[in-house]
């Protein structure tokens, strides 16, 4: 018989939901860890040895989840947009907001205000509240400079706070957020191509980001910083058809994105070529929320066979949305998702919007020991307890890092 593997973390008692399609949900079921890595899952008695210091943990038929997974976020930011959201719930449309200088503009000229120090400090605060509710791996996207230097100083300062965060970092260079007031387009949008190679040689990001939609960014523009993220050996995704269908489903599908995002008004056309492509969508109904357009409707995407994914967006003017949980409740809620789907997005298929499908989102033996102990013995709570503190323990590569 062989020798039973070393674990220095095991849980046990649990509803494990393991988000694999084969093994599904493991009832009385433990999991164990070693090294930041799983090394054994199944029911009953633990089947490991415990190593000199190992935590063993009786849940007591609580559910256990992979680590929540947040594909899209702009956390590197300073100020508010109180005043913006005021205005928006009086009518005012964000894109005339934006188209005057407001919205992305405003919290630009504050963030280019903050220090580095105090930007790190914000950064590493949010990073903290995301993994205190369940999110072991989070995406943080530059933007707010709106300038090369601008967001190349955001990306080195992401790159330091990622290299001590108890959790996985993506990040994502959005080449092209919003123009400049008065910039010359043709300028800026090769001005943010180069700097695509230098992004790459200083290892500051893993994604290339462009914003496409009426009154922002073409599809054009944004084929030029896609094929210099290809040069350079950079991921492409792409913020895709929020307000206005501008083709951006289609073009995220031609370019081979790991994921379209928003998508709230993309055409069935498109969606079919995602679909063809594999190109995951990434729903943001927290947007949808607190900007006050229709929401993303699941069942399009359902019949198109395109595969979703949820995610926060958080960010300080269109959705200060903190939470995946709140995220998956909103997923079912308001766009229509299944308890069990939206579970599906915030997890296994989140990590495929990231490139990181073979690591996390999901719990089998090899993958990071992401996990999340749930202060519930039934996983659709998430999505019906909408507000309810339901994240009881959150392990990050094997760690405990809340709770």
């Amino acid at each position: 018989m062989p020798e039973r593997p070393l674990a220095d973390l095991i849980l046990r008692d649990a509803r494990v939901v393991t988000q694999e399609p084969r093994s599904g949900v493991i009832e009385r079921g433990w999991i164990a860890a070693r090294a930041g890595r799983i090394v054994g899952l199944g029911t009953g008695e633990p089947r490991v040895r415990g190593s000199a210091r190992a935590v063993e943990r009786r849940v007591r038929g609580r559910v256990v989840i992979p680590g929540l997974v947040d594909p899209h976020t702009h956390l590197l930011y300073a100020g508010r947009r109180y005043e913006e959201f005021v205005e928006r719930r009086a009518g005012t449309p964000y894109l005339e907001i934006l188209k005057r200088g407001g919205g992305i503009h405003r919290t630009v000229a504050q963030t280019r205000a903050a220090s580095d120090a105090a930007l790190a400090r914000l950064l590493r605060e949010r990073i903290a509240r995301a993994a205190a509710q369940g999110t072991t791996t989070l995406e943080i996207k530059s933007g707010y400079g709106l300038a090369v230097e601008e967001e190349l100083r955001q990306l080195r300062i992401i790159d330091r706070v990622r290299a001590e965060a108890p959790i996985d970092i993506v990040t994502t260079y959005l080449a092209l957020h919003a123009l400049p007031v008065g910039a010359d387009r043709a300028a800026f949008v090769a001005a943010a191509g180069r700097a695509v190679a230098t992004v790459a040689r200083e290892k500051l990001a893993e994604r290339v980001d462009a914003f496409v939609d009426e009154a922002v960014f073409s599809v054009s523009d944004a084929g030029v910083v896609f094929r210099a993220a290809r040069r350079a050996g950079l991921a492409v995704v792409l913020h895709a058809d929020q307000f206005n269908d501008t083709g951006g489903a289609a073009l995220a599908a031609r370019s081979h994105a790991l994921s379209a995002d928003h998508l709230a008004a993309a055409s069935d056309r498109g969606l079919a070529a995602m679909a063809g492509a594999g190109t995951v969508a990434v729903l943001l109904p927290g947007s949808a929320l607190i900007v006050g357009y229709t929401p993303p409707d699941a069942t399009r995407f359902r019949k198109a066979g395109v595969r979703m994914a949820l995610a926060t967006d958080q960010n300080p003017g269109t959705s200060p949305l903190e939470g995946m949980p709140t995220a998956i409740a909103l997923g079912v809620n308001l766009c229509g998702m299944r308890p069990d789907e939206a579970l599906t997005a915030a997890t296994r298929n989140a990590a495929a919007a990231l490139g990181r499908e073979r690591v996390s989102g999901s719990l089998r033996i090899g993958k990071r020991a992401d996990l999340v102990v749930l202060d519930t013995d039934d996983e659709r709570d998430l999505a019906y307890r909408v507000g309810a503190r339901l994240i009881r323990e959150v392990y990050a590569a094997g760690r405990r890092v809340a709770g």
